[in-house]
């Protein structure tokens, strides 16, 4: 399963859910000039739990919700935020009840019950106290979300390179090893190439390509002209993975069109290049070895 956001935005997004309109225009003048590690906040607003809910379901990389409990009923903020946790399945977003009626929603009660990050009575709220809470959300979603990249990218690793088995064709190593690097790195179109040797010694060619919005034909003539381009250490717009076979039985690429990798991203590809390089000679001395005739083992894992 793919992360529930793939990178951090360029800008943080805020949601104020809230049926009183000078709500919003006081928590922005608040948070005015707030940001975090050099990303500034965009406000989104909406006067219902249900829109709420709808908004979240078209950004789920918003990263913070300040919500309202009474709103169109008694308990919409409630509601909302339970059909966030559990219908939209976003973990990830830090929801803060702001609350004008408390008796509502009693503190301890709603902190035990839901799946709630905070909790901040309008008649006590503070522009400092706001400002403070929504920075420190902010925060908190970067690195869940960066935990949550992790995991996600060393499952897509795991489940790679578990199914690699020296015995299988090269060409399905190769499927896998694409289609983890596309898992890891979204794109329109991925390549992989490799240059390498039979088993007498001849060179052998290899090129597989993972297309999505493309038909058959065009996706095909892009790969190629990629693959050339590449081969001939000309630039192209994306990002470019080495692979290298050890005791050079082999050189080859992972080419991610339009793609800029961030720093976990990059480092997660250059891990599944090791691994893939690990498949590649295994694979090819599992041949070399079964051309000779040579005793070797049916099953090596790789």
């Amino acid at each position: 399963m793919p992360p529930l956001i793939s990178g951090l935005p360029a800008r943080h997004k805020v949601l104020v859910v809230d049926d009183e309109p000078d709500v919003f225009i006081l928590t922005k003048l608040s948070l005015k000039g707030l940001e975090h590690r050099g990303r500034k906040v965009d406000l989104l607003e909406v006067a219902t739990g249900r829109d709420a809910v709808e908004a979240m379901r078209r950004n789920p990389d918003v990263a913070l919700i300040l919500l309202d409990v009474v709103m169109e009923t008694n308990n919409a903020g409630l509601d909302a935020c339970r059909r966030i946790r559990e219908e939209l399945g976003n973990s990830l977003v830090r929801i803060v009840l702001r609350t004008g009626q408390p008796g509502q929603a009693p503190e301890r009660q709603t902190i035990e019950q839901f799946d709630i990050d905070g909790y901040l009575p309008k008649a006590d709220l503070t522009s400092d106290r706001l400002y403070v809470t929504v920075r420190t959300a902010l925060k908190a979603w970067e690195e869940l979300v960066e935990l949550d990249r992790h995991r996600s990218y060393l499952r897509s690793i795991n489940e790679c390179v578990v199914s690699l088995r020296s015995f299988e064709p090269l060409d399905n190593a190769l499927r896998r090893i694409l289609a983890a690097a596309v898992e890891i790195c979204p794109t329109d179109l991925a390549t992989l190439g490799l240059e390498t040797f039979d088993p007498s010694g001849n060179p052998r060619s290899y090129r597989l390509h993972l297309a999505t919005g493309l038909d058959d034909v065009r996706a095909e003539a892009e790969a190629v002209a990629a693959t050339a381009k590449i081969h001939r250490s000309e630039a192209v717009a994306g990002h470019v993975e080495p692979l290298r076979v050890h005791r050079e039985l082999g050189y080859g690429f992972l080419y991610l069109r339009d793609a800029a990798p961030d720093r976990l991203a990059q480092t997660m590809l250059s891990l599944l290049a090791s691994h893939a390089a690990n498949a590649f000679y295994a694979a090819l001395s599992q041949e070399t070895l079964s051309s000779r005739q040579t005793p070797s083992y049916d099953l090596i894992t790789v």
